[in-house]
């Protein structure tokens, strides 16, 4: 019996969710007027560089890209990465409702394009809702998950992570985000991919107990 091409692509379809969770930021994306300074003092010695918005804008293509991909070549992962980062979305926005931060920005200067796209990133994101980054958390999990991959595919390895290190050091140098929104996007990262991925085994792991039984009663 040959492969429906259609339910091969059904996979996709949970992108959607993905989607939906992501445009619930622009509803929270407001300052309360109460937002805590998570700068430190090594903050201060991280440079302000624009042409690191080029990485930070590439986040975009980098993770929907990597989930489309994973799709294809290997489902688990696929929706293990995908779960991780609908819950750590989830809960960076819950922290950003009861706990609100900032990072102050710098003036940019100049009429470059990289000082043009730097201004359109503050002029579409408020100063604020920063620990965790979402940035750091998501490139994150997509890292843990090539990780998990790198000795059959180490040259999978290799460039992910190296645009993944790429990403979360342009949260630093764009002043979007502070050393602690990083530490903090890194560890929920690990603490929500850990958690799907025990969900996914203990579902797998009930699947593969119940329905050939299932199967052989039909």
């Amino acid at each position: 019996m040959k492969n429906n091409p259609i339910l091969s692509f059904h996979p996709l379809c949970y992108l959607l969710l993905l989607m939906i969770t992501s445009s619930i930021y622009s509803v929270i994306n407001q300052s309360s007027g109460h937002a805590v300074d998570v700068t430190t003092i090594i903050d201060g010695e991280i440079p302000f560089i624009k042409e690191f918005v080029v990485p930070y804008l590439l986040w975009y293509p980098y993770i929907y890209g990597l989930l489309i991909y994973y799709c294809f070549v290997d489902r688990k992962h696929y929706f293990v990465a995908l779960g991780s980062l609908i819950s750590g979305k989830l809960l960076s926005f819950l922290v950003y409702c009861l706990w609100q931060s900032t990072v102050p920005r710098p003036e940019v200067v100049g009429n470059d394009i990289f000082a043009h796209l730097m201004r359109f990133v503050y002029s579409h994101d408020q100063p604020v809702n920063c620990l965790p980054s979402i940035h750091v958390l998501t490139t994150f999990i997509m890292m843990i998950v090539v990780h998990k991959r790198k000795e059959q595919h180490k040259w999978e390895y290799a460039s992910v992570t190296a645009f993944g290190t790429l990403i979360i050091l342009s949260t630093l140098f764009t002043k979007q985000h502070a050393v602690l929104d990083v530490l903090a996007g890194i560890l929920l990262a690990y603490g929500v991919y850990a958690s799907i991925q025990y969900m996914y085994q203990a579902f797998s792991a009930y699947q593969a107990n119940h329905y050939p039984a299932r199967q052989i009663k039909k």
